[in-house]
Order: structure tokens, then sequence, then C-alpha cells
């Protein structure tokens, strides 16, 4: 899947991009901005204190790593809402949380934020972009390293989380850019009983079920110019060198319109300045669903400053930030209860 050679160049750019910095993983507690030389957490329930922290825990054969933001204002005991961002391929912890803006928006919003980190191709390998990018096993079965389960990993994740730290169980988020963006439509799936709401950026879906145990408001964002997830579909060749197919970005809308059971035709909520945001179901009593599509935008989060050349991922664009859209939505969707 992952070659090099010819397109070494383009890695390098792509490096440029995200920023890889694998850092000194050893044990300890919080520090400020940049999480770049925190030192490791192994007690999560150190985590009750505001703080930004790197940490670890083990999941089946595997020691997995992430960045947690516990906010300023946090008070013990006190239960709040949860956000998982994962990082696209290639990405890290690190690289995710420096890069979008949700340890900021935590702190001024007063939630948590996680950023957990994926596994290199060759997963008993140290993670290096070029030679051995971190991935996350979405669902597809061209993933490498297959013996790895992403979805355990995130579910022993949100167990441990819950038993140290008071976490709002109605206000359990997932986001993500890319493959990070195909993990959060996984993962939406197979927890829909557990999480509140998601909102996937630039991927496809590669879900496999048909149903789920409860529909999960969905916050969709797609752009026309990208080269790396075409909008209309198409055959794509990835930094790595594989060449893929991608279906068009409406077969995932139109699969999730299906397992969320809501209506085919949209409503206009916003169309000015190459945004146009859609919205399906919005009854109160029903599940909601936003697709928003941003013309001539590449494979670029909005809102962000990204050094990323258009030769590789097509133009950047910020009609709006898409860290303060989505955080809206969530805000807007916890879990209702039947009386709710």
């Amino acid at each position: 899947m992952l070659q090099m050679g010819s397109r070494s160049v383009l890695l390098l750019c792509w490096l440029l991009f995200f920023g890889f910095a694998p850092g000194s993983w050893v044990r300890s507690a919080p520090v400020g901005a940049d999480p770049g030389n925190t030192p490791m957490v192994t007690d999560l329930n150190k985590l009750a204190v505001p703080g930004r922290y790197r940490a670890t825990i083990k999941s089946g054969d595997y020691w997995r790593k992430f960045i947690f933001v516990t906010p300023k204002k946090f008070k013990v005991g006190e239960p709040l809402p949860i956000v998982f961002f994962f990082h696209g391929a290639g990405g890290t912890s690190e690289q995710a949380f420096l890069t979008y803006g949700w340890a900021q928006k935590a702190d001024t919003e007063s939630f948590f934020a996680v950023f957990p980190e994926g596994l290199g191709a060759k997963p008993t390998k140290p993670g290096n972009f070029a030679l051995n990018p971190n991935v996350w096993r979405d669902g597809r079965a061209s993933m490498p390293g297959q013996d790895v389960d992403d979805v355990q990993f995130f579910e022993d994740l949100l167990t441990k989380l819950q038993f140290c730290v008071a976490i709002d169980p109605k206000r359990i988020f997932i986001t993500g850019f890319s493959n990070g963006a195909g993990m959060t439509f996984t993962l939406g799936a197979r927890f829909s009983d557990r999480i509140a709401a998601i909102a996937p950026v630039s991927s496809q879906s590669f879900v496999q079920t048909d149903t789920l145990l409860r529909p999960v408001p969905l916050y969709f964002l797609a752009s026309t110019a990208d080269p790396l997830v075409p909008y209309r579909g198409g055959t794509v060749t990835l930094p790595w060198g594989s060449v893929v197919t991608h279906p068009p970005v409406q077969e995932s809308l139109d699969q999730w319109l299906h397992l969320d059971k809501c209506a085919a035709q949209p409503q206009t909520l916003h169309d000015a300045n190459g945004v146009l945001t859609v919205s399906y179901g919005s009854d109160p009593k029903h599940t909601e669903i936003l697709f928003t599509t941003i013309e001539s935008n590449g494979h670029h989060w909005p809102g962000t400053v990204e050094p990323l050349p258009e030769s590789i991922a097509g133009p950047s664009r910020d009609p709006f930030h898409a860290t303060d859209a989505i955080w809206d939505f969530f805000k807007a969707h916890p879990i209702k209860g039947e009386k709710d």
C-alpha cells in the first residue's frame, strides 16, 4: 500500500503540513499550550486537574497514545461534554492538538477534548510520516495492519476516561479529518447508543452495517475541489503512491440518510460565499443531518492555517471556521431521553 520513490518530494511537502514530531513519551503530568515536551501520564486519575496531558493506555497488544485537555474551569465531580478528534493519515495527536483549535475551544466552552493517535501502517514499528504513517483502521479491508483494533482502542479509552473524570454520558461527540473522518463515521455507527453526534470532515463513510441502535445526528462537511476525496468520485493517487477509487461523496450522505431514517428532501439553511449547508430531518422529534459543501476548497479543514501546497491537496479556502460550526452542532444535539 505504501510506496516511495518518485513521490518522495511530495511526501516531504506533506510532512510540512502534518508536522510529525514524535517527541519523548516519558511519565508525569500536565503542561501548557504545546504538548511537545509534556511528560507522559499513566495514572489517568491525574486528568481530573485542569491542564493538557500526554497519556497512554494498553489496548489489545499495543500501548496507545493520546493527548487530553481538561478545561480551565473544570470542577471535580461536574459532568462535562467530551469531544474526540481523530487526525488524518500520517498525522499525530500532537499535530491534531496544535492545528484544529479544539484545545482552545475546550477551554472557552468547558468540555474535555481528546486527541487519540493512530498506529503506523506497520504497527510494531515507530510511526514515521514518509515510511510508516499513522493510520486509523476505519473499516476498509485495504488499510494496513488489520490486527490493530482501533474500534476497541476507542471503547477502551472512553471506558477508562469515564472512570477517571466526570463525563456527561449524553454529550459524547466525535469528529475527525480525512482518514480520521472515516474513523468518525465508523465509530458513530458502532457506538450509536453511546455517541451523541458525529462530524466527519473530508472523507467517505466505510460503515458496513445497515441499522443503528439509535439514530446519530451527523454534520458532514465536504469540498468540491478535494483531489484526495473527490466530491463526484474518481481515481486518486495518495501521497504514498497508492491508487484508490472513491465513489461520489453523495453515496456516503445517502447511506447515513438511510441509517438515520431522514427524509431525502433537504432544507437549505445557508447558501452564501461558496458555502451551502442543508438540513435533513430537522424536526425536533427526529435526528438531524447537516451537510455542508464548500465550493473550490481542497482537502483542508476550513478555518485552519495549513502549509500544505495546492499541488497535493488543492486550493484552501476559509469562508468559516469548521471547529466553531461543529461545536455549535454538537451543543444542539445531546442524546435525548423519551421525554425530551
